[in-house]
Formats: structure tokens, sequence, C-alpha cells
């Protein structure tokens, strides 16, 4: 069989010299005889190091698969532990798996078995390194493309391995295309097997080829430019779209290449080819920056590739880690729009979003290799873009429910723009940073209510009323998670609410969504809202329905606890909402509830805020409305804030109440004196509570007069007079002080003197 392929090969490579169309049709003859025949080829070892596996090896895997199959759990896994126990090369024990007929689904089988999952979740993890090692290796890649040149069969063999390595073949490849020292049989087998790299091997795989190839398009060799845009029409993928548009746009390019690049440019993307370049570039940035499946990286490895063109230096790439590969590619091709059309300003911001994404989800402890040194963070350019920019990359981040975004763009604002860009409209008219004091993430609401109050607006705008009671929410939070639970049956709801609470979750708890929503805004923010899945008034499926209508609601978390006969319902609802955790009513328990609580915080907006964040959050905040109070700010009413803070100065954290002192200070109300003027005379606060006290009723004295009550007054003289604490003491005569009693009461005080 062999031999008479390796004659069909011949033939095709002697007819194509005579007749290039009749040898494309003997070609594909041959091609076709080396798919049938592509099983017992691959069985067969290609003598290098890297796959020439051992017997005993070979041995243990192919019993391994065997009792797989036979769903003998306990053989497959003493087989199992012993390939794990021999430390195998991942490079050999991947070549196993590729000979293996339909290898992938028996290990996928295999999980399935009793305690088998770990072994084979190990197991795989070394098949995927293998892959990696293997079809990285450069050593590797330069046997098969010298491999490429021999016989027919070797050529079929390299084929098959190239296709496999995908992107890493294309710089040597490339390299070798522009020698003009290699030789034409095995420049033509190259320009033939560039539209199959990849090939195979997944979507992924294949797009990062794309990508090579599209980087590879500056090469200055014409003849080798042609072929790259011939093999990117003939893999027809859009990622190619813009840079073959690009370059049919060349002046001075030769028209056989501005042919094939236009060719190409109408496979890939269709009427689309039609659209300005700096449109196309911006469609693909768009698509990165959106995470469009069909662009992503192959989700198997850490890392992805960013390919570079340099003359003289050729084709070469840069790993980065891939939660930003995305979003550094989304960068690269806004510039390139922008290059091509310089008031391109969707680009700009799409540039800017992705770089704040880019720089917050850069997993700890690694690196951008994109990233030059020397050259700004995000935050840098986010400053210097301004609030007409600024604004639309908040609204981008809003309309995505992007946190990591949206808070980096909150902050720029507030340091950057005055009050009448704050609430400026964008186009379509919204208001990016009211619209965020609405926004599911309290620390995106929060960002913006303190930048909407410190800049100080002298005139009301939309959504001024939204600002006081965000801060107040601010100043009310514990760190806990803020709970609505909705069910009718009592006993069912308070077994739950135990379980909750033991969560640290606080907990607003109704026999109806209505009540419980009710309830749930007076305490300000929701966080996490519990449903039973046999609710009325209104049913389960109304009830997510109204709750993603409520655009403070549209992205909170919910689960449902779902009883037997409604799992098939809930379940229906989760799939079509990603937001939503099922949980089954018999495995309602500690562990249970516990384990939902952290899968539906885990999709939220942003992770939940700790008790030591909303301690400083409740401090900002006293110190926003401190400032309002303090310069009369005609816009806020601080009506109910002042309530807020009086409730403040009970609470548990010393540096909230202080902080709720000192802003009660600058506050007029004759309750919010007396207030103050009780936490410096309680007993039973702190020292540095009740002196910090003092001095913000002794502020409050001066800017708005004596308005105690007379039990008041003379609690302060009997403090000063007494034998406490100095520090108390001294802090309550400056108070005395201030007050401007009358004069008996200061002869009192010296009446009261004692001395030797």
């Amino acid at each position: 069989m062999i031999k008479q392929q390796d004659n069909l090969v011949y033939l095709g490579e002697t007819m194509r010299k005579s007749d290039a169309s009749y040898g494309v049709v003997v070609l594909t003859i041959v091609l076709i005889v080396a798919l049938m025949t592509s099983i017992a080829i691959s069985q067969e070892p290609i003598g290098t190091a890297a796959t020439t596996v051992d017997k005993k090896l070979a041995d243990l895997w192919d019993n391994f698969i065997h009792w797989i199959r036979m769903g003998r759990a306990d053989l497959a896994r003493s087989y199992g532990k012993a390939i794990l126990n021999a430390k195998p090369d991942p490079r050999k024990l991947y070549y196993l798996s590729i000979q293996t007929d339909k290898g992938g689904v028996t290990l996928s089988r295999g999980r399935a078995l009793k305690d088998l999952a770990p072994i084979v979740d190990k197991i795989n993890a070394l098949i995927t390194i293998g892959a990696k090692q293997l079809r990285t290796d450069p050593v590797e890649i330069e046997k098969w493309i010298h491999m490429l040149g021999g016989t027919p069969r070797q050529m079929l063999i390299a084929t098959e391995r190239l296709a496999r390595s995908g992107e890493y073949a294309v710089p040597q490849i490339i390299a070798k295309l522009t020698d003009w020292r290699t030789p034409a049989i095995l420049r033509t087998r190259l320009i033939t097997i560039l539209p199959r790299l990849g090939q195979g091997q997944g979507v992924a795989n294949r797009v990062s080829v794309v990508r090579a190839l599209s980087a590879s398009l500056q090469v200055n060799d014409l003849t080798v430019k042609t072929a790259i845009c011939r093999a990117l029409g003939k893999i027809a993928y859009p990622q190619a779209g813009p840079y073959l548009k690009e370059l049919s746009e060349k002046k001075g390019l030769p028209e056989e290449v501005r042919r094939a690049a236009l060719a190409a440019l109408g496979a890939c993307v269709g009427n689309a080819s039609k659209k300005p370049v700096a449109e196309l570039f911006y469609d693909a940035a768009l698509k990165y920056y959106k995470h469009s499946e069909s662009y992503m990286p192959d989700v198997r490895y850490k890392t992805a590739n960013v390919w570079y063109w340099k003359e003289g230096l050729g084709l070469s790439y840069k790993e980065v880690p891939r939660e930003i590969f995305d979003e550094v590619y989304a960068m690269r091709l806004a510039k390139k729009a922008l290059e091509h059309d310089p008031t391109f300003d969707s680009a700009v911001i799409i540039w800017i979003a992705a770089n704040l994404r880019k720089e917050a989800e850069l997993p700890a402890g690694t690196k951008d290799p994109t990233h030059l040194p020397g050259q700004p963070g995000a935050k840098y350019y986010a400053l210097a873009s301004g609030a007409k920019y600024l604004q639309r990359v908040l609204q981008v981040a809003l309309d995505d429910g992007d946190v990591s975004v949206a808070i980096p763009a909150i902050q720029a604002l507030a340091k950057t723009a005055g009050a009448k860009n704050l609430v400026a409209t964008v186009e379509g008219g919204a208001q990016p940073l009211v619209s965020a004091l609405s926004y599911p993430s309290r620390r995106v609401r929060y960002l913006a209510a303190e930048a909407l109050a410190l800049a100080r607006p002298q005139k009301r705008f939309n959504g001024w009323n939204l600002v006081i009671p965000v801060l107040i929410e601010a100043l009310r939070g514990t760190g806990r998670t803020a709970t609505i639970l909705v069910d009718a049956n009592l006993g069912h709801r308070n077994k739950i609410k135990a379980l909750l609470r033991d969560n640290n979750c606080d907990v607003v708890d109704a026999d109806s969504l209505g009540k419980a929503l009710s309830e749930g805004r007076k305490h300000g923010g929701v966080d996490l809202i519990v449903l039973a899945s046999n609710i009325t008034a209104p049913d389960i499926t109304k009830a997510i329905t109204a709750i993603r209508s409520n655009p403070v609601l549209v992205l909170t978390p919910v689960i449902i606890v779902a009883s037997s006969d409604d799992l098939p319902a809930a379940r229906k609802l989760a799939k079509a909402d990603n937001l939503i955790i099922v949980l089954p009513d018999e495995k309602v328990t500690a562990e249970g509830i516990s384990s939902a609580i952290k899968s539906a915080l885990a999709k939220s907006t942003g992770s939940p805020i700790s008790e030591k964040e909303a301690a400083q959050w409740s401090i900002r905040a006293s110190k926003c409305l401190k400032l309002l109070a303090m310069t009369n700010n005609p816009v806020y009413d601080l009506t109910d804030a002042t309530a807020a803070l009086i409730s403040a100065l009970s609470d548990k954290r010393d540096d909230v109440r202080i902080a709720a002192a000192e802003a009660l200070a600058q506050m007029p109300s004759a309750n919010a004196q007396r207030a103050i003027t009780a936490l410096a005379l309680d007993g039973s606060a702190p020292e540095d509570v009740r002196v910090a006290a003092f001095a913000a009723a002794s502020e409050s004295y001066r800017r708005f007069g004596n308005q105690l009550t007379d039990d008041q007054i003379n609690a302060i003289i009997e403090e000063v007079t007494g034998t406490g604490s100095l520090k108390i003491r001294n802090a309550a005569a400056q108070a005395m002080g201030a007050l401007a009693l009358r004069s008996e009461k200061v002869r009192q005080l010296v009446r009261s003197a004692k001395q030797l």
C-alpha cells in the first residue's frame, strides 16, 4: 500500500511539473490517499526521540485504555497510577494518545468511572503538556520541514506533524520560503501545506495560525507574500480580513499581489470587504474586547502568542497570560484603526477600556511582556484622556457589566472632571456616571456617589436625588452579604434564614417578592436573592423576569431552592440565566448553602465587600457628607443623611463613630449636636471615641451655637469638674468653653478647683 502511495505521489509531482492544472488533480488524489492511510502512518514512529515510545509505557497505556473500555475502574486505576508513577515524558504520552482510536472519548468515559476522575485528569494534564511541548519544539519542527522535502511517505508524515504544530511552524516555514537556498521541491511543498496548518486541531489553533500568517504579510518577498494571501484565502477566517485589506491598499504593490490579497479578503469577510480598513480593524478589536469565542486562544494553555514581524529577523512571538490575550489584541487592532483613521474615536474608547481591563486581569505574580519598560500604566492614559472619553469608557463598562473597567474609569473621572463633565451625556443621551448610581456592584455605586458628591455641583442634574441615598447605603455598610429571601413556607424560610446568617448574610425575608424587595430597599442594596421554587404572586418564572427588569438587580445572583417537582423548571431558568444557581431542597444544609452562596457570589459583579472595606466606605461616606455640609451645597438634601449619621454613632466600629461625629459637627440640626454630645458623655464608650466626640461637639457649638438640653450642659460641667480621666476632662473643658456659658457657670467651675 505504501509503495503504491509513493508511486502516486511521485506521479503527481512529475505531472505537476509538466502540467500545473493536471498536477493539482493528481495532488488531490494523493491527499485522499494520505487521508485513507493516515491511521497506519500515524501509528509508525517518525524516528525522533520525542515520539519514540518505549514498550513498557506503551503496554501500561494500552492496558489503561482497555480496562476503561471494559468498565473496570479498579484495574484501570492501577494502570493509571503506574503511568503516573513512571513519570513519563509528556510528549511520549501525547503521542500514545493520538495513536489511540477515539482516545479522547475513552478518557472522558473514564472520568465517569468510580474514583478514576483524578487519575484521568492528571494524565490528561500530562497529555496537554506533551502536545504543546511537541508542537512547539523548534528542533522537531526543523526535522519535519526537512522531512517534507524527502520521499512521498516522509512528506505525508511531515505534513501531518506540521499541521499539528500549527502557528509554531509558521516562523520556520516563512524563513525557509524566503531563503533562496531552499530547494524548489521543498518550497513547493511548504506553500502547499500553508493552508493546512492547524487543520483538525480546533478553531482556536486554526485562528492562531491566521494570526501568525497575518503578521507575516509584512514580508518583503513578493512571492511569499502572494503565497500567504492565497493560504489565508483558503482558510477563509475573518480574523485575517483587516490585514488583507490593509495590504490591498498599499501603494506601489504589484498587481498580482493586490489581486491575491483582494481575492483572499473576499473569501475571509465577504461583503464586509467594502468597509474602510480602519473599520475592519475596529470591528476585529471589538470582537477581541467582547471575548468573541471564535477569536479566543486555546483554553487548555495558560499562555497565548502575540505575533510580531521584523524585517531581517522574521516572525516571532511573545507569550502572554491567556487572561489578558484578548485585551492585548484589542489594543493592537484599535491602534491600527487609529493609524488608518486618526478621527476614529470609538477605537480610542476600546483601547482605553482594554488597557484598564488588561491591567486589572493580569494574574498576580505574572508580567505582561507586551508592556515595554518605562511605559506608563493604564491609569496614566485614563487620567490623560479626559471626561469626553472616560464617560464613554464607563458606558461601555456598564453595558458589559465589567467592574474591572468601570471602577478605574470612575476613579479617573473623579480626579480629572468637574461637576459639569461628570453629569454630561454621551451618544444616545445616557449619563454614565449617573447611571452608575444604580449599578448592581456596590463599589461602582459608592464610587459614583463619592465622585458626584466631591464635585460639589451648584445646580441640580438628572439623578441628583440618588447621590445621598447611595452615600447613606455606604455609611450603613457592614461587609455582610445583604440577602433577600422569599419563601411562603415560614418554617422552611426560617431554616434557610438561619443557614444564610451563619454564612455572613444579613437577611430580609418575606412570603412574597414585592414585600421582600420593599423591605430590602430600606436597608440599602442587595447582594444576593434566594427564592423558593414554589413561590406565588408572582411565580418563580415571573419573579426572575421582574428581578432582571429592575436596573439595580439585573446583575444580582439568584439562588433557587427547588423541590424535586420543580427541579426541571428551575434548571431551565438557570440554563437561560447564568446568574442563577439551583439548590435542590434536599441539599439545604450548612454545606449546601455555603457552596451555593460561594458559587452565586462568584458570578456577581465583583467580589463582595469585606468588613474592613465596608468600614472604609462608611468613613469615606461620612467625609463626603461632612464636605457637603461644610460648603452648604445647594443641590443635595442632607436631612436623611443627618439621621443616618446619628445612627452611625452607635456603630460597633470606633473609626466609623468618630467619622460620623465629625460629619454631624457640620450639620445645623439640634438633633445632630445633641447626638454628638451624648456620645461624648457616654461613659461606656472608649476614651479615644469620647475625646473625638467632644472635639466634634466643640466644632458644632462654635458653628451653630448652643442647642443642648440643660441636662447635657450640666453633665459637661460635671465632667469638667469631676475626677475622671484628665484627657476626657481636657476635651470636655474645650467643649464647655465653646458653649460660651453664662458667667455663674464659669465661676462655679473656678470655685470647684482644688489647690494646696
